[in-house]
């Protein structure tokens, strides 16, 4: 499993987001081109790019970044011999990489938060462990950022119900895939990784 982030990339122009999306396959053109504000098209950019390092890094096929399709709850996939998966939080970007497996990451800023908007998000031992600590953002997003990853490694992003998905612990069994639950802290972010080895 490999983990890489990006952090505070030099804005570009317009023109230069342009061109670089011109060089993509035409669904990804559509796609990063959907976005509204130029700081999202250059991070989708910037992933691509990561996704096309780890690939050379790796030895694969740089071309591979032209097979992207994806799942009918929308995760991308390439390969079946590797899955990736990628976050972004304001100027952060965070790629997960793994071979012979499955991978969710997701990164947040930790800022102040209403927890009590995301109650019902949470089973009951997550909210009384938020509540013992005082519903601190970082334990919040500790917890979110968890189950982010766990349904982004599964492949079903916001079609499972976050509370039913509890992840307290450092490991969950959730469609008969066991998933190891790993949190790091770094420069105001939260970066959670739920990964498992086929």
């Amino acid at each position: 499993m490999e983990i890489y982030k990006k952090m505070n990339s030099t804005p570009l122009s317009t023109d230069e987001i342009n061109i670089k999306i011109e060089l993509l396959p035409q669904f990804l053109q559509n796609k990063i081109s959907s976005y509204t504000s130029n700081q999202k098209k250059q991070q989708r950019l910037e992933g691509i790019d990561l996704i096309t390092a780890v690939l050379r890094n790796n030895q694969m096929d740089e071309n591979y970044i032209h097979s992207i399709y994806y799942n009918d709850y929308g995760k991308p996939f390439i390969s079946n011999d590797f899955d990736f998966s990628l976050s972004y939080s304001q100027t952060s970007i965070v790629l997960g990489f793994i071979k012979k497996g499955f991978i969710g990451v997701d990164v947040e800023c930790i800022k102040p938060i209403d927890c009590f908007i995301y109650k019902d998000y949470l089973t009951t031992k997550e909210w009384a462990f938020l509540t013992h600590n005082s519903f601190s953002p970082t334990t919040f997003f500790q917890l979110w950022t968890r189950k982010e990853a766990v349904v982004k490694a599964i492949g079903k992003g916001a079609f499972l119900d976050f509370n039913l998905i509890e992840v307290l612990e450092n490991s969950i069994t959730l469609d008969n895939i066991v998933l190891n639950l790993t949190t790091e802290f770094f420069e105001g972010y939260c970066l959670s990784v739920a990964s498992c080895k086929k």
